[in-house]
């Protein structure tokens, strides 16, 4: 190798590190010391290798056409939250998660955004491999989310993973559906480096929510050519309450009633109680072949609450009962009561692969055949309510169903590089099953007195005749080149087909480059195409909730129907079909100094046909005639119905910057690291003004602040830590029924020490939001004693703090 060449690929080399650096977008830096002891024992948590988002062996993120954070497991860890959500919140500015209180479900399966886009259209991997979805349907998970079908990550523990890849990047040409605002991959632990065990305990400043944790990693070799790696999480957080009374409740209060509870309505985060566990291993059984296995399980156990039934409701009068004796439900809640709601929640998945070369065809040629199986189950119960139509023949406890998601997978990928073009192939068949099961008798009956309101009071169970079990399989092809032009340029190209047994085909590809302008700087960009596949269960999904319209004390069943079911069908319901997305990228990273870099990416999707829910459609007795005459028999069944379909498009257009400073001096050594992103969402089309009103369109547009900015600085000096985090979050809009309120923009600050008393032990005590500060109060919320918005874009629980302490042993 001639001097000349020496000298660029050091250059090259100088520049990918700052870019990688620059590029692992962070909320906490592990100091250098420990970094080395991580990397002499072999703890991939500092691995820089990414790929994501490529399939050429030991490309990095600083060699990739497209952005990826990367975040070591440390910087996963840093923060005192048990729910991944909050966690990556924390790290990533354009991922938001809103606090939900009082929506069914989406209350504990919290639905979150990346760049502003629903769950569902955040490709999530594990290990490179899909994890399977939640069965939530997110019916009640706000414009922002609502009909959306996507995984759960809280069943993901911090302690189990090495690092997290998020490539914010199209790439459905490259892993099939969903990967349209991005992709996570979560890349578990393979060290081998014993026993890890963390304790945490912390609060609020209010003296509620108290948060209990306990984790711990084994990781241990398998004879000398494999590893096995675990990890297990307990968890345990009680229930936080944020709430003034409510004024129908006072006035009880105020006229002597003494059973009613003040707060009437609590507000607030759910109490919850998890045990998780995850596994990894892998064998080398020949030189040709490796082995690898790795899943998760999980049991969470959470409960919220719904609206406080006031006195002054229906049911709340004299029952005359058949043996002519009177009854009352204030016999049994004389202060009115508010049902409380909750879920047990399972989830389940195993991957089992095999991987090596074919040196018998070439030995170029890798392979990795895999198959997997993923589970979530969902099994409601709901406390302290009432089937009203059974009067005092109701219980009050229910177990109103269950929902279940099924999903398994095989998938066969090839690599095969022919001088410096690296050619990738491979197939997939996947199947998912999307199950609804009915709950007990008593939560769906229809009882003597229906005129008082149907089923568990809250959430109607599910009958046998919305249960059901609903199938789609589809299979896939695809092919990714990436070309090392030379030792400046690299071009890449994807395409995939996939084949969906409900709808149809579809199509994708993808184009990228990456160039060394100079030593100092690199541009990237990117065009592709992408798509979602509708879900089984937004395709078949049945709900009925019975309510009241207006002050008509006539209970109304309101219907959540498939598309296709011929009811929707007569009001114009059709088939669902996926949502398609154009995606463009555009970036530089720029090495300022060696320790000083900045990448700048621009980026805009455009995203048609999205799915959303129709407004609730009144079927009067004129068409309940005409339905029930045409053959369809149970349209009497509905007051209103209301489905999914296709009904809009929009324009998401951003900015991503990323600065990383590090400075070192006799003080210690001290990083800086600044995350901000501007995004913005324009609906560009309705095509039913019966999805996308007024309010849905505001909410689409500006219900998440534009602009957040994460800045960290890690201080290390001799065997102490500082941490101290500050994150900006600009205004946002709230609507609804066409009352607007704009709430400003916040600060949050984080701030922690570590002791590092051993090589093996260390103490941690921090605060997050040290200045407890809370978003701007609900200006619509008075009557029903709700102080915050639950859709605020920061937590409404204010100050919390923590205290951890972790040995390895």
């Amino acid at each position: 190798m001639t001097k000349d060449k020496k000298v660029v690929l050091q250059k090259r080399s100088l520049l990918s590190l700052a870019v990688v650096m620059a590029l692992s977008n962070a909320s906490a830096f592990a100091d250098d010391d420990d970094a080395a002891k991580a990397k002499a024992k072999g703890d991939d948590n500092t691995e820089v290798i990414a790929v994501t988002g490529s399939r050429v062996a030991g490309r990095t993120a600083a060699d990739s056409a497209a952005p990826i954070d990367i975040f070591s497991g440390q910087q996963i860890r840093q923060p005192s939250s048990n729910d991944m959500n909050e966690v990556i919140r924390r790290l990533v500015p354009s991922y938001n998660v809103e606090t939900m209180p009082i929506s069914d479900g989406s209350s504990f399966v919290r639905p979150a955004n990346l760049r502003g886009l629903p769950p569902d259209e955040t490709l999530v991997l594990v290990n490179g491999k899909r994890f399977h979805r939640s069965a939530l349907v997110q019916i009640s998970g706000g414009s922002l989310a609502q009909g959306a079908q996507a995984p759960d990550i809280s069943n993901i523990p911090s302690i189990a993973l090495g690092r997290l890849d998020v490539l914010r990047d199209g790439a459905s040409a490259q892993y099939g559906s969903d990967a349209i605002a991005g992709v996570m991959n979560f890349v578990l632990r393979s060290d081998t480096n014993g026993l890890e065990t963390q304790a945490q305990y912390g609060s609020t400043k209010e003296g509620d929510g108290d948060e209990w944790q306990f984790s711990a990693n084994y990781g241990t070799e398998m004879t000398d050519k494999g590893f096995l790696n675990l990890s297990m999480e307990l968890t345990q957080r009680d229930a936080t309450v944020r709430a003034d009374q409510r004024p129908d409740a006072q006035s009880y209060i105020d006229a002597g009633n003494t059973y009613v509870q003040d707060p009437a309505q609590k507000w607030g985060t759910p109490r919850n109680k998890s045990k998780r566990l995850v596994w990894n291993a892998g064998i080398d059984m020949n030189p040709l072949a490796s082995l690898y296995l790795f899943g998760n399980y999980s049991d969470t156990n959470t409960e919220g609450a719904f609206y406080y039934r006031n006195l002054d409701r229906d049911f709340f009068t004299d029952i005359t009962l058949d043996d002519g004796s009177t009854f009352n439900f204030l016999d049994w809640f004389p202060g009115g009561f508010q049902p409380s709601f909750g879920a047990n929640i399972y989830d389940f998945s195993q991957v089992v692969g095999v991987k090596g070369t074919m040196p018998f065809i070439s030995p170029e040629l890798g392979y990795d055949f895999s198959g997997s199986f993923g589970r979530n189950r969902i099994e409601y119960f709901i406390h302290n309510t009432i089937n009203p139509s059974l009067a005092n023949e109701s219980p009050t406890n229910f177990k109103p169903g269950t929902l279940q998601q099924t999903e398994k997978n095989v998938n066969a990928d090839f690599t095969y590089p022919i001088g410096s073009l690296n050619i990738a192939f491979g197939g997939e068949y996947r199947d998912e099953t999307y199950a609804i099961i009915s709950g007990d008798e008593a939560s769906w009956e229809i009882g003597e007195f229906s005129s008082l309101g149907i089923g568990s009071n809250g959430f109607p169970g599910y009958s046998p005749e919305q249960s059901g079990e609903w199938t789609r399989s589809n299979y896939s092809a695809y092919v990714d080149m990436e070309w090392d032009v030379n030792m400046d340029l690299m071009l890449g190209a994807a395409g995939r087909y996939e084949n969906y047994s409900d709808f149809g085909s579809t199509s994708n590809g993808k184009l990228s480059a990456r160039y060394n302008a100079t030593d100092n700087l690199v541009l990237r960009g990117t065009v592709s195409t992408g798509f979602r596949a509708p879900t089984p269960g937004q395709s078949h999904t049945i709900n009925v909730a019975t309510t009241f319209i207006g002050d008509d004390p006539t209970p109304v069943a309101v219907g959540t129907i498939p598309s296709t079911n011929p009811i929707a069908e007569y009001f114009g319901g059709k088939a669902l079909t996926p949502e398609k997305s154009t995606n463009y990228s555009l970036g530089l990273g720029w090495t300022v100094t060696p320790n000083l870099t900045t990448t700048l990416d621009v980026y805009r999707i455009d995203v048609r046909d999205r799915i959303g829910m129709s407004q609730s459609i009144d079927i009067d007795e004129d068409t309940r005639d005409a339905l029930i005459a045409s053959g369809i028999s149970n349209a009497g069944d509905y007051g209103q119905i209301r489905f999914f379909t296709n009904a809009f498009d929009t324009r998401t257009q951003g900015v991503d910057l990323v600065v990383t400073y590090n400075l070192s001096s006799d003080w210690g050594d001290t990083n800086f690291s600044l995350a901000g992103n501007y995004n913005k969402t324009e609906v560009t089309d309705i095509k039913d003004t019966g999805v996308v009103d007024a309010d849905r369109k505001s909410d689409l547009e500006n219900q998440l602040p534009k602009t957040r900015v994460n800045f960290n600085v890690t201080h290390s000096v001799d065997v102490y830590k500082f941490d101290l985090g500050v994150r900006y979050y600009g205004k946002w809009k709230y609507s609804s029924d066409e009352q607007y309120q704009t709430f400003g923009s916040e600060f949050m600050v984080d701030t922690s020490a570590t002791w590092m008393a051993t090589s093996d032990f260390s103490m941690t005590a921090g605060v997050e939001n040290l200045f407890d500060n809370y978003p701007d109060k609900f200006k619509y919320g008075a009557s029903t004693g709700q102080v915050y918005s639950g859709s605020s874009p920061i937590s409404t629980d204010g100050m919390r703090w923590f205290l951890r302490a972790n040995y390895k042993f």
